[in-house]
Order: C-alpha cells, then structure tokens, then sequence
C-alpha cells in the first residue's frame, strides 16, 4: 500500500506507530469502538466481521501481508463499523487514525495510495458478489484455490491458509457443502488431506470449474504478498 507513498509522509505517519502481536481468535477491535489506529497487516490473517442486532456475524473480508484494515472506519472515521479478530497467530502495525486521516489531505501520495487500495479491493468484492450469485459451491471452491496457485504451473501441492469453516464462511456456503465441493473437486483431480491439496492439472480444473478463464487472487489470498513475507520482515 506505501510502496508510492514519499519518505516525508511516511516519516510523518508513522511517528509514534505501534507493532502488536495477537494470538488465534484475540480481538484487535469490536465493531463500534472508538477507531484510535489504522491497522495494517504485517504477518497473518485477520478477519473482518460485521454483527446483526439479532447476534448474527457475518465475514466481511479476510485480510492478509501488507493490507491495512482501512475500510474497517465507518465514513466519517469515528468510529470501526466492523470487528476484527486475528486468523492464527497475527503481527499489526498500528497508526494514529486521526493522524491517518488528516495525512489524507495534507499527502497527494498517500491519498492516491489509499485511492488505489480502495480500488483493488472493491474489484475483489466485486468478483465475489459475481461468484456467490452466479457460481456453484464447487465453482466457488475452485476459484478460490485458483488465486492460491503459483502462477503459470501445470500442477501444484499447497497448503490452505486457514481452517475449512472459515473458508465456507468465505465462499458463503456451509461447511458440509464446503464437503461436497471438495469430494465433487476430486473427480478433476483435487485431493486434499486435512488442510494439504494437490491439484493434478490446474488448467483442468479452471476450464471445468471456471469456464476455462483462471480468475485473479482476490485482495485476500494474493499469493504474491505471501512471497513477500521476507521483504516486509
């Protein structure tokens, strides 16, 4: 997100940033509280949801290295519309928000970053509003292990980034769905074994599942901040 952003505004919004380790299922922020920082994601997945009056939690978003949890302010930044809680275990750097805010509007760079995040991550939501009314479960499933293969292979081994439950969470589907999506996969050649998968022929299993066009990672599962894990370290 700050790769474009000057020396001058970074040594500005960083001054006095904070690193905060969490553990799996610790709260960074609950929907609602007063938003004192701007988070952003060093190391780890944090979860992104949003409560019913009625109790009901709904998944909003996964994020993971090198995305801020800036949409997590509601409008008028006050305030954070969603909670957040840590996906495993989670590294956070932690900026003033007001300072954050008011750095909008003194920073062309940074405005245009953030511009530019925005813009990303509204086209990944887009995709998955497209996915979750006009896919089936495997069609979903298959997409989603599509944004985590390496790119240009013909086979893969991975390892999925989180448990089965959350993933169904994500693909809008329940976990025996998410079952039989993945027993419906192994007739194109998908084996998997508790959280490891092998995918036989990824070209395969994007023209059968996916209408033979691979789709891009979504902001979530981007394989390439993954790899940079060194980099930000």
């Amino acid at each position: 997100m700050f790769a474009t952003v000057d020396a001058q505004s970074m040594q500005r919004l960083t001054r006095d940033a904070k690193l905060e380790q969490f553990e799996d299922g610790q709260t960074i922020f609950r929907q609602g509280d007063r938003a004192l920082h701007v988070a952003i994601v060093l190391d780890g997945f944090v979860k992104l949801t949003r409560t019913a009056s009625c109790g009901d939690e709904t998944l909003i978003n996964i994020c993971n290295i090198g995305e801020s949890l800036y949409e997590a302010l509601s409008p008028d930044g006050e305030s954070y519309r969603v909670g957040a809680e840590a996906v495993g275990t989670a590294q956070l750097m932690k900026l003033s928000a007001p300072r954050f805010r008011y750095m909008l509007r003194e920073s062309p760079s940074l405005a245009t970053a953030v511009i530019e995040e925005t813009a990303r991550k509204l086209c990944g939501l887009i995709g998955e509003i497209e996915s979750l009314k006009g896919q089936t479960a495997e069609q979903r499933l298959a997409r989603f292990l599509l944004t985590l293969c390496p790119p240009n292979v013909e086979s893969c081994s991975l390892r999925l980034p989180y448990d089965k439950r959350l993933i169904a969470a994500r693909l809008g589907v329940k976990q025996e769905t998410l079952s039989r999506a993945f027993a419906k996969l192994r007739e194109i050649g998908v084996r998997t074994e508790t959280r490891d998968v092998t995918i036989e022929n990824v070209a395969r299993l994007s023209n059968e599942c996916c209408g033979g066009e691979r789709e891009p990672p979504l902001p979530s599962e981007r394989r390439d901040l993954i790899e940079s894990r060194g980099a930000l370290a």
